[in-house]
Formats: structure tokens, C-alpha cells, sequence
């Protein structure tokens, strides 16, 4: 088998392979055979045809067998001969074949990129002493108080700040019902035992100051500008009035932090309940510190290191980070208008952060390689159960799925780049600091 490479770009190489006559000869020889087993031609039994007659009526089959055989065959033979690290799928360029000949064709593929890597041992980083303040677990427990927090009916006043009113509404703009000027977002025409926070950003702008005062069961015309800037494109700037049936006021009240309320979320007592949300704390601040150390190290390593990265990584990195942005900012509330004019914008971040990701890949892959660092069987396993009981379903079914979409390969990569990056961390120059 001849192989000639030619460099064509940084990262992308053109193959030549031909496979020489003899081996396609007794390829196709066996191919033959295996037709002539199954071959329907009148007169004759599966299996007794002359092969003169076989390979006549099965000659185009019989060649598009072979391809589909010997291309992919020589292919790994060449990049196992050649010691080629390629990324990615090749691009067959051209195929040339004639019975009784070699079989020739090229494939266009991109490689893994070269670079000799920086001293990565002994990483100066920074880590910042974890320490949990005592109104840190204030706040935690705060935030317990407000998921035990109960809703009262406000008695003997009128509605004020901080009250929730539960209220029905229908608005109306330029002679017609909001709700049928933007039917994809109906919620700012009509609404009904809508729960409403009574505070100045709640809703839209100047709502809640117009309800102010009001009693249970009383009914109010609420007038809005909608400002210039606002989601929805059909409203901008209009003047809309809303017709409110204020339902009830109800008042949060959050329970008071003593023993009874620690045994509500699980716990003996108002001790206990500091010294697990004290625990819980601390675990959280040293995960955060492991990240900002293993930032660190990527950083530093990032920085001294420069090569070229195959071009069709990047494009499929960028498009995995553009899909992943546009979705964050879908949840948030942004309109299509909205990404559409900051496109350009959120396509320069992705292909900065999708390079980024990529050199950081590469050379941690290179790391593990030079320091023998493996993932075992074991480990690949235990990552698959732990995202099965997350995902509440089972490891088989996971595995199986992950399998159907070649995830298993990303799975092992990411229990790789953790590997390294815990050796790393190991045999850093770490210098602890404390904050003022």
C-alpha cells in the first residue's frame, strides 16, 4: 500500500492511498464468493451459479462493495502506519478504480495540532483561604425561611408594599385586547389569580404603584406607557389600559428560626441546623476553590503556549456555544429580535471561547499522554450511574443512549481532562492568601 501526505493547511492534510492490484484482486475475489452464495439467476440453485455469470449480473454491486470494504480498512491502516492523530471524519475527495487495477482515492482530513509543551509542573496559582462568615449561614437559613414562608390574607388595611395582591387583568391598547397584539406572549394582556409582588421593578413599569391602597374586591383601571425598549416589539411605546379585579392582599410570613423550624427542614434543633448549613457552605467554597485553581492552571498554560487549531473544531465548537447562548438567553426573556441584532456579537464570543476550549483541550490531552494518565473502565461506569440517578433513569439506559450518539468518547474525555487537572492542581506552587 503507497501513502503520500501533503500538507494543504495548518491542521489539514491531503492522503493519496493506493491499494495495490493483488490486494483489491483477492478482496474482490471474496466478495464474489460471498454474492455468488445468495445470487438469483434463472436455472440455477443459491450458490451454483458460474462465477463468470455472477460477476456479470453483480459487477456494480460487486465494485461498490469493495469501496465500501477497502477504504475504510486502508484508511486505519494509514493512520495507525503514518502515526497520523486525526479529529474528526475524512472527506473523500476521489475515488479511482478500474477492474484489475490498484485502487486509488484521497481523503482530506484534519489533524490533531503539534506543539511542545510548556513546563507544566510547579504552576504558580493563588488560593484564597475558605473561610464561612456568620452572615453567610444568616442568609442560607434566611433562605430556608423563605421556602417555609406562609401566605396570609391581609386584614384590616389596604394593600401596600411588600403585600402580594392576587388580582384578574385584561389590558387593551390602541382600541384592542393586548392579548391578541402578541398571541406568543399572551400573559401581558390577560391574566387571571395572577399572584403579584406589590414593589416598584415587579411587572411593568408604574403597575404596582397604581394598586397601592386598594381593598379585596375592589376594581381599578391601571394606565401603562410601555417604554421604548420593551420585549415585546408590538408594544413598544404604546399606551395601554388595564382593567384589574384586585381578588385578595395576601402578607408573607416567614416562621421564626428556632427548634421547631429547624425540625421542619430536617434537623434537631437551631444548633444543628448552623452547623449543617455551615458544612454546606464550606463544601461550596472549596468546590469553588478547586475551580478557580484548575482556571488558574488553564490560564497559565493557555499563555504559554500558541499553535493552530483544525478548522472544522472550531466551526463545531462555535456552533455548539452560539446554540447554548441563545438558549440561556431565551430563558431569560430575549426576543429573536433581540439575538438577532447582537449576532455578530454572540458569534465573535463563541469562536474566542470555542478556541479556547480547544487549545485548553489539546494540551491537557497532551499532559495525560506525556504522564500516562488513563481513564479505567471503572470510572467511566461510575460517571455514567452518577448522571443515570441525576437523570432518574438506569445506567443501562443511559449507556445505551449515550452509545446511540457516540457520547461514550465524551464521557471518557471529560473523566480525563479531571485526572489532569487533579494532577495538576497536585503539583502546583500554591500560595494560600487570606482576604481582607
Amino acid at each position: 500500500m503507497a501513502v503520500t501526505i501533503e500538507n494543504t493547511a495548518p491542521c489539514r492534510k491531503k492522503l493519496r492511498v493506493e491499494v495495490d492490484a493483488e490486494r483489491v484482486a483477492g478482496t474482490r475475489a471474496e466478495i464474489l464468493q460471498e454474492f455468488r452464495k445468495f445470487a438469483a439467476i434463472p436455472g440455477f440453485r443459491p450458490g451454483k451459479a458460474p462465477e463468470p455469470m455472477v460477476e456479470k449480473r453483480y459487477a456494480g454491486q460487486i465494485d461498490e462493495e469493495l469501496r465500501k470494504r477497502l477504504i475504510p480498512e486502508s484508511y486505519r491502516e494509514t493512520l495507525n502506519e503514518q502515526k497520523l492523530k486525526v479529529v474528526g471524519y475524512p472527506q473523500i475527495e476521489s475515488v479511482e478504480y478500474k477492474h484489475g487495477s490498484a485502487l486509488v482515492y484521497t481523503a482530506a482530513v484534519d489533524t490533531a495540532p503539534e506543539f511542545a509543551l510548556p513546563d507544566y509542573k510547579s504552576i504558580p496559582v493563588k488560593k484564597k483561604a475558605v473561610t464561612v462568615k456568620e452572615e453567610e449561614i444568616n442568609k442560607t437559613i434566611d433562605s430556608l425561611r423563605e421556602q417555609q414562608a406562609e401566605f396570609v390574607a391581609v386584614e384590616g388595611r389596604a394593600l401596600q408594599t411588600g403585600d402580594f395582591a392576587v388580582i384578574n387583568y385584561t389590558g387593551v391598547a390602541d382600541g384592542k385586547p393586548i392579548s391578541e397584539l402578541v398571541p406568543d406572549a399572551k400573559e401581558f394582556g390577560e391574566n387571571k389569580d395572577f399572584w403579584l409582588l406589590i414593589s416598584a421593578d415587579s411587572f411593568l413599569p408604574g403597575f404596582c404603584d397604581q394598586l397601592i391602597g386598594a381593598n379585596a374586591g375592589e376594581k381599578r383601571q391601571v394606565l401603562i406607557d410601555f417604554p421604548a425598549d420593551f420585549p415585546q416589539k408590538t408594544l413598544m411605546g404604546k399606551k395601554a389600559t388595564f382593567f384589574v379585579d384586585v381578588t385578595a392582599l395576601k402578607e408573607k410570613k416567614l416562621p421564626e428560626v428556632n427548634d421547631e423550624f429547624a425540625k421542619k427542614v430536617g434537623l434537631e434543633n437551631v444548633e444543628k441546623l448552623k452547623d449543617a448549613v455551615r458544612k454546606s457552605l464550606l463544601t461550596e467554597a472549596e468546590s469553588q476553590q478547586d475551580a478557580e485553581l484548575r482556571r488558574q492552571i488553564a490560564d497559565h498554560l493557555l499563555g504559554r503556549v500558541e499553535f493552530e487549531l483544525p478548522e472544522s473544531l472550531v466551526k463545531q465548537e462555535t456552533r455548539s456555544i452560539v446554540y447554548d447562548v441563545v438558549r440561556e438567553n431565551s430563558l431569560r426573556g430575549a426576543t429573536k429580535e433581540q439575538l438577532e441584532e447582537k449576532k455578530d456579537e454572540i458569534f465573535g464570543f463563541a469562536t474566542q471561547s470555542a478556541k479556547g476550549r480547544l487549545r485548553t483541550s489539546f494540551i491537557l490531552e497532551a499532559i495525560a499522554e506525556a504522564e500516562q494518565i488513563k481513564v479505567e473502565e471503572a470510572e467511566v461506569e461510575q460517571r455514567i450511574a452518577q448522571l443515570a440517578q441525576r437523570a432518574r433513569t438506569t445506567p443501562e439506559k443511559l449507556k445505551a443512549q449515550l452509545a446511540e450518539k457516540n457520547g461514550l468518547g465524551e464521557i471518557e474525555e471529560q473523566i480525563l481532562v479531571g485526572k489532569t487537572l487533579d494532577f495538576l492542581v497536585a503539583n502546583a506552587k500554591i500560595e494560600t492568601v487570606t482576604e481582607t
